[in-house]
């Protein structure tokens, strides 16, 4: 049972955006000393926080988890949202993992298919019920919800980026 819609969601993530959000790390140094892989353009507690790129790979990793393994494939996953934006580990096993969880895609998928329905994805801040009430909630609008959330947090590192490497250049 495949999808078309899945193999072109697993094809965008593996070969456009996952290289980019690798490129945006090692731009930033990777896990080397003294890199700014763990800095953010604006402190915690500011007006208006951001999250380091570190943390934004950890939380896309929820995002697959939490959209992916749960909703699409049926897994019982546990997730902590709000503690992916406060990560400060290593980023490369993190961009490892968030490979390895785009490659689950299309067997999630076809898990979704097979048993006729969506699980509820976990620890996400949307609203399920009320889109599953209005009945758009299907596989399609999840599998666009997690290609969306990528670009748009590859976006975020890209900002993150520029705004980090220009502050040290001054």
């Amino acid at each position: 049972m495949d999808s078309p819609t899945s193999a072109a969601v697993h094809l965008i993530l593996t070969t456009e955006l996952l290289p980019a959000l690798r490129a945006v790390v090692t731009e930033l140094g990777g896990d080397g000393p003294g890199t700014l892989v763990h800095s953010r353009p604006t402190a915690v507690g500011s007006a208006h926080p951001t999250n380091s790129a570190a943390a934004t790979v950890r939380h896309l990793c929820g995002v697959l988890t939490s959209w992916g393994a749960a909703c699409l494939g049926g897994e019982e996953v546990r997730r902590h949202r709000e503690s992916e934006f406060a990560y400060d580990g290593p980023v490369e096993p993190e961009l490892d993992r968030l490979s390895a969880l785009a490659d689950r895609v299309p067997d999630w998928t076809t898990a979704a298919l097979r048993r006729g329905d969506l699980a509820h994805p976990a620890g996400t801040a949307f609203p399920v019920e009320r889109a599953r009430a209005a009945g758009t909630l299907t596989v399609e609008w999840v599998l666009a919800h997690i290609l969306h959330d990528v670009a748009t947090h590859l976006g975020h590192l890209e900002v993150t980026r520029d705004v980090l490497l220009s502050a040290g250049s001054r």
